[in-house]
């Protein structure tokens, strides 16, 4: 079989002997000239061992006959060596075997046409593949000879492509025409070339459209179709087409008889390595693919317009997938060796053209035949990649499309009159933030466009009053690019969702709430949707719900199909959709961070953790309306939108969560104000929430990386509440969690104590804000909140105590008096140190705990130690290192250790004598609390130190800073060692750490 594109298979005539078997043979050499004759295997080292083993070294009457210690392999080798120079017998083997191929015989390409004068002239060849020339251009005719007989007839103009196919063509191998523009060696960088045609000029050979009479069935008639073209940049076209245009582009939406019409590729690829052979017959198979298959036997010929009908992959367009030919060889050669040099001779090559053997069979595709090379090391993966660009391996090439237009600075959208109209969902090119929530577009649909109605009691809205969307859809048919719908009713289910049912439903029944004719109709201009008039028609009347939006509805009632767009569907039949209100931009609901409206400093409403789906608050008259999604805001990371502000100290936040349109369905989709260190997936937060259908909660994260925890119980009604009063107060480190009621028609809300629970955040510094997650990845939840409250908390504080004077130093001393003695002993073996301690805590501006210590001259110190384990369950305990001012129960110190309840690494310190402790980080670790950790102290002056805390899990691992702090000191000594407490007041309370010694340096 004679098929097509590009890859060369040897026909094995010998097994190959084993390289084993060809060092056991011994003689004492072989002397004087010899040839290896009829060889059909490939040139490599292998090769010319096993037959000069066959043939010379093992055949009777050799000087092996005696016996000797010299093996065929070295006996080969050394005169391979000798020959070439190289210093080993596998190189000098593939010196000869280049030799072999390089010096074989080589048919100049244009013998195919028989068109040039000499070898080099290829202007014909440069027409004929640029798709111009006679045998492009020409359609076989009556009319142009008086008797009437056939002229320009394709078979007998290019008579000699036959001939040359059956000749040279066949049993030679062909010059590769890199001197023309579109094989230029500049543009073959992914080793593989292409033909596109979009016409058919020969009738009766079974492809394409064309047919006799030739002069009215064979006018523009079209091949096979076999790929879908999508795109063509003329600047790749540039060196073919003269057109020299670097900007120009030509994008052709649709396929078939919907798109550019029939258009057929075919190709072939070859290998990185130019001896391959797979990639030294690659003119045959151009000449093959291009003026034998496809131009002669078919009659393909032409270009797609501003690139050349056949190139190198860099200079072809942007298409779904090309045919592709490989060519199997069978080659014979010999090799002479005349005593001292090597002399190779081909003898006889015969190839055949068959469908290319693509990756996992797929066979006589272009893409697959590449894939195949790259998985067998013959392509590199940046010529496979550059394949990939032009032959998209999908069913349209949309996103190849996409990106070539956005390289070439164009993106589809659409410019709307800002005072008329408002975004409220696009996708693709036209997205800019996910589609508006129910009650935002609610709120801007009904209540704020240009033709909102007075009353929305009413069955059906007057004329002039009724609520109009427009959709763009660039890529549509001109009667579908621009469409408005006309809102009739009302919305009657307060939890039907306008909006997401337009961009979502697919079921052929029609949703409740929005029924073609009697909730809406279909327009073709504003003026039509204003004055319902001219309303659209649908098939035998009947809309096709599954087909969003337009439902193959049409003006004049004619069928149209694939002109809607489902957002879940990707691409879907129609990409770069967008949906607009007849609303003003700047007035109703709007984007809350907008460049244009002063905010406050440091605002920011932002998502958490990278959701799949984007968030974003809109906002009008104080109330917000979030949308969010998410996998949750619980375990170890959240996910979820979050609208804040910057905050320190002490804080009261409320607000009312009216209404939570839960789309996804989902019982824990989250809403509710939130407390949090920063805008880390992990961070420390608190967060008084509504869920969809579980309830009141309140949940925490008491240490960066932890998992997050829930306090106090559920409150639930039944049904499920979808609003509520939340209320979150800070005191200091205590979070005090409330959920309200109001009475119908009262403004005052009255608040019930939900939970309390404590939460440090680095430096008493946090964010407060709003906080939406959906709970499903592919949703969105919208939650609007009112009456949104945030204000400073006034928590009257004790006065700072001052300090006693410092008592003289002691090893192991109990600050503050704790409730029970502590003690210190180490291991048998001296490795660990078992520290226990009492005590209420080191916190306030008065601690109490146990402390091992050493007294050490004020100077810049680093002490470090290994805690081992300290895996209470009490989360004011600490256990750790401390540098000190003194033993007084209120001095200035700096802490670094682990946190009980397994918070992790922490970071605390007093500034001062009596002042108030400082929380500056944590950072969750492991369940043991197992870590190291380091106080850096340099001194700055007199009275003043800085002391930098530092952790890591293993002993390699690079030290993580948890922060700095400056501590006012009163004497030149400071006192340095560990500390342990346990954190509350209960009488018995003790807890242990295990910790190595630690060091002082």
């Amino acid at each position: 079989m004679k098929l097509s594109l590009a890859a060369i298979f040897i026909t094995l005539r010998y097994s190959p002997s084993s390289l084993v078997a060809a060092q056991t043979q011994t003689c004492s050499g072989v002397s004087g000239p010899f040839s290896l004759k009829d060889v059909t295997r490939t040139c490599n080292y292998e090769t010319l061992l096993d037959e000069y083993t066959r043939q010379v070294f093992d055949v009777t009457g050799s000087t092996c006959a005696g016996g000797s210690d010299v093996t065929a392999k070295e006996d080969l080798d050394a005169k391979m060596m000798a020959a070439t120079g190289d210093t080993n017998g596998e190189d000098a083997a593939i010196a000869i075997c280049k030799a072999l191929y390089d010096n074989a015989d080589l048919t100049a390409f244009n013998e195919a046409a028989d068109k040039g004068s000499d070898p080099s002239d290829l202007h014909f060849e440069q027409e004929f593949y640029n798709g111009g020339g006679e045998w492009q251009e020409e359609v076989e005719t009556i009319y142009a000879s008086d008797d009437r007989s056939a002229t320009s007839v394709l078979r007998e103009d290019a008579a000699k492509v036959r001939e040359f196919y059956e000749g040279r063509g066949s049993y030679s191998r062909v010059e590769w025409p890199n001197a023309l523009t579109n094989f230029d060696d500049a543009t073959c960088s992914s080793h593989a070339a292409m033909c596109c045609w979009p016409k058919d000029r020969q009738a009766n050979d079974g492809n394409g459209n064309c047919a006799t009479p030739y002069d009215v069935n064979c006018v523009d008639k079209a091949p096979a179709d076999n790929t879908d073209l999508c795109f063509a940049d003329l600047a790749k076209g540039n060196g073919s087409t003269g057109l020299d245009s670097d900007d120009g582009f030509v994008v052709f939406p649709g396929d078939g008889d919907n798109g550019e019409g029939s258009i057929h590729c075919h190709g072939f690829a070859w290998a990185d390595d130019e001896y391959d052979s797979i990639s030294r017959y690659i003119g045959n198979n151009l000449f093959f693919v291009s003026m034998y298959d496809h131009m002669h036997q078919r009659g393909y010929v032409k270009n797609i317009p501003g690139m050349p009908m056949c190139g190198c992959m860099d200079q072809m367009p942007i298409a779904t997938r090309s045919d592709c030919t490989q060519v199997d060889l069978t080659e014979d050669w010999e090799m002479m060796f005349d005593g001292s040099a090597f002399t190779g001779k081909m003898t006889k090559v015969e190839i055949d053209f068959n469908a290319c053997r693509g990756r996992n069979n797929r066979n006589n595709d272009l893409w697959a035949y590449a894939a195949r090379l790259y998985d067998d090391g013959k392509m590199t993966a940046e010529q496979f990649g550059k394949v990939g660009r032009v032959l998209t391996n999908d069913e349209d090439g949309y996103h190849a499309t996409e990106f070539a237009k956005f390289q070439k600075g164009y993106v589809a959208g659409y410019t709307h009159l800002a005072a008329n109209y408002t975004l409220v969902a696009g996708r693709d090119e036209m997205y800019s933030g996910e589609p508006h929530g129910r009650e935002a577009f609610n709120k801007a649909f009904f209540e704020q466009s240009l033709t909102a109605p007075t009353n929305l009691t009413v069955g059906v809205f007057d004329i002039g009053e009724a609520p109009i969307m427009m959709r763009i859809c660039p890529s549509c048919r001109e009667t579908h690019k621009k469409v408005w719908y006309r809102r009739k009713t009302p919305i009657a289910n307060d939890n039907f969702d306008l909006l997401h049912s337009i961009l979502y439903h697919t079921s052929s029944t029609a949703p409740t709430g929005n029924i073609w004719n009697t909730d809406f109709t279909l327009h073709s201009s504003y003026k039509d949707a204003y004055n319902d008039a001219n309303p659209w028609q649908c098939p035998g009347g009947v809309f096709d719900y599954r087909r969003a939006f337009v439902g193959d509805c049409s003006p004049d009632g004619t069928k149209v199909q694939n002109q809607y767009s489902i957002w879940s569907w990707f691409p879907g039949p129609r990409p770069n959709v967008a949906y607009y209100v007849n609303k003003p931009e700047i007035t109703g609901v709007q984007d809350y961070v907008d460049s244009s409206i002063t905010r406050a400093d440091g605002l920011t409403d932002v998502d958490i953790g990278n959701p799949k789906m984007a968030g974003n608050t809109l906002e009008h008259d104080g109330t917000y309306h979030i949308t969010g999604s998410g996998t949750d805001i619980w375990s170890y990371s959240d996910q979820f939108h979050f609208k804040s502000e910057p905050w320190s100290g002490d804080i009261d936040i409320s607000v009312h969560l009216s209404s939570f349109a839960n789309n996804g369905g989902d019982r824990y989709a989250k809403a509710g104000i939130m407390l949090r260190s920063d805008d880390s997936p992990d961070a420390t937060y608190a967060f008084m929430q509504l869920t969809g259908s579980e309830g009141i909660h309140s949940q925490h994260r008491r240490s960066k990386g932890n998992h997050a925890r829930s306090t106090g119980g559920v409150f639930k009604t039944t049904p499920a509440q979808t609003s509520a009063w939340l209320r979150i107060v800070k005191k200091q480190e205590k979070i005090e969690f409330y959920r309200g009621t109001q009475d119908s028609g009262d403004t005052t809300v009255t608040w019930v104590l939900h939970s309390t629970d404590t939460i440090l955040f680095p430096d008493d510094s946090f964010r407060a804000g709003l906080a939406v997650t959906s709970h499903r990845t592919d949703y969105l939840s919208e939650a609007t909140f009112e009456d949104y409250v945030i204000e400073a908390y006034s928590f009257p504080t004790s006065a700072p105590s001052t300090s006693s004077a410092p008592t003289s130093w002691n090893p192991i001393v109990e600050i503050g008096n704790p409730q029970m003695a502590g003690s210190y002993y180490t291991s048998e073996d001296g490795t660990i140190d078992y520290v226990k301690g009492s005590g209420t805590g080191i916190w306030g501006s008065s601690d109490s705990f146990l402390f091992y210590n050493e007294q050490r001259l004020t100077a810049n110190t680093s002490v470090e130690m290994y805690i081992k384990k300290f895996d209470n369950g009490n989360i004011y305990s600490r256990g750790g290192l401390m540098i000190r001012d003194s033993d007084d129960a209120g001095a200035a110190n700096a802490f670094v250790g682990a946190a009980g309840g397994d918070l992790g690494a922490v970071f605390q310190s007093r500034a001062s004598a009596g002042a108030s402790t400082d929380h500056h980080k944590m950072i969750y670790v492991n369940y043991y609390n197992a870590m190291w950790v380091k106080l850096d102290m340099d001194v700055v002056d007199a009275v003043g130190v800085i002391v930098t805390a530092s952790y890591k899990v293993d002993e390699g691992d690079a030290w993580i800073v948890l922060g700095s702090t400056e501590l006012t000191l009163t004497g030149s000594t400071v006192l340095v060692g560990q500390a342990v407490t346990a954190g509350t007041d209960y009488y018995r309370a003790l807890e242990t750490m295990e910790a190595q010694k630690y060091v002082v340096a």
